[in-house]
């Protein structure tokens, strides 16, 4: 039987992330797990390609993300869950498997949809995405 000591939390402050790290918690707690939360600035948004400036645009996204992480880190500690956070950039499903990997995670906690929205049907894209290329074991919450 696999132990479940490292689990990644996709985390970007959606009521979706928010139940994935509620669930993520509970397990880390029943299982004396650490969480690692990350988050990913995606690559450049409509926005930006319509003339916004790339380099502010991320530098605001990155900080909101860090707020948004550090919450959720005191909602873990506050739970005393070792907790580690990561703003990445990039394509948000690839970051997340890379850091699960060198983390050396056992599994990937994440909500059905994130803060994306736009083109999403019945699972969001990342979480789609995190289901068919991670060879780490993916859990995907409702």
């Amino acid at each position: 039987m696999m132990a479940f000591k490292k689990i990644v939390v996709a985390y970007d402050g959606s009521h979706d992330s928010e139940k994935a790290l509620t669930t993520a918690a509970n397990l880390a707690q029943s299982l004396a797990a650490e969480i690692s939360l990350v988050s990913v600035v995606s690559e450049i948004p409509v926005a930006v390609s319509e003339g916004m400036d790339y380099s502010l645009w991320a530098a605001n996204a990155e900080n909101i993300y860090e707020k948004k992480v550090e919450t959720a880190k005191k909602y873990c500690t506050g739970r005393h869950i070792e907790v580690h956070s990561k703003v990445l950039h990039g394509n948000p499903a690839s970051e997340i498997i890379n850091y699960a990997r060198q983390e050396k995670a056992d599994m990937i906690i994440a909500g059905t949809r994130g803060l994306g929205g736009f083109g999403q049907l019945l699972l969001g894209s990342v979480a789609h995405q995190l289901v068919t290329y991670s060879d780490i074991p993916v859990m995907i919450v409702k």
